[in-house]
C-alpha cells in the first residue's frame, strides 16, 4: 500500500497567494491510501474506516491500518481501477486547527 496527501487547491492558492496553504502535509485536507490487490474481484472486497483505522478484507488479503491523522469517517469514498488493479481509498482529515490553516 502507498499513503499520500491530496490538497485542494485553487487559483487563489497558487497565483493570489490570498491563503496560508503551503506544500507541506500540514496544508492538507485529504489522505489517500492505494492498495494493490492483483486478481481480486471488487466485489469481493470488504472495507471498514473509523476515525484511526482503515480495515481491508478480501478471501485471501487482509490490511489493518492505522491512519496518521484522524478522518472523517463519514466522508470516505473507495474506488477500485480495474487496469491498476488498484483500490483507493479518499479520507478527509480532521485536525484540532484546521481553521488556522483553512480559514
Amino acid at each position: 500500500y502507498e499513503i499520500t496527501y491530496k490538497q485542494q487547491v485553487g487559483t487563489e492558492d497558487v497565483f493570489l497567494a490570498l491563503t496560508r496553504k503551503d506544500s507541506s502535509t500540514a496544508c492538507c485536507q485529504d489522505i489517500v491510501v492505494k492498495i494493490k490487490l492483483p486478481n481480486t474481484n471488487p466485489s469481493e472486497i470488504k472495507i471498514d474506516i473509523q476515525e484511526m483505522i482503515l480495515d481491508l478484507r478480501t478471501p485471501t488479503k487482509k490490511l489493518l491500518l492505522n491512519f496518521p491523522q484522524p478522518v472523517k469517517c463519514d466522508s470516505a469514498k473507495a474506488m477500485y481501477i480495474l487496469e491498476t488493479e488498484t483500490l483507493e481509498v479518499t479520507a478527509t482529515l480532521t485536525r484540532e486547527f484546521d481553521f488556522i490553516n483553512f480559514f
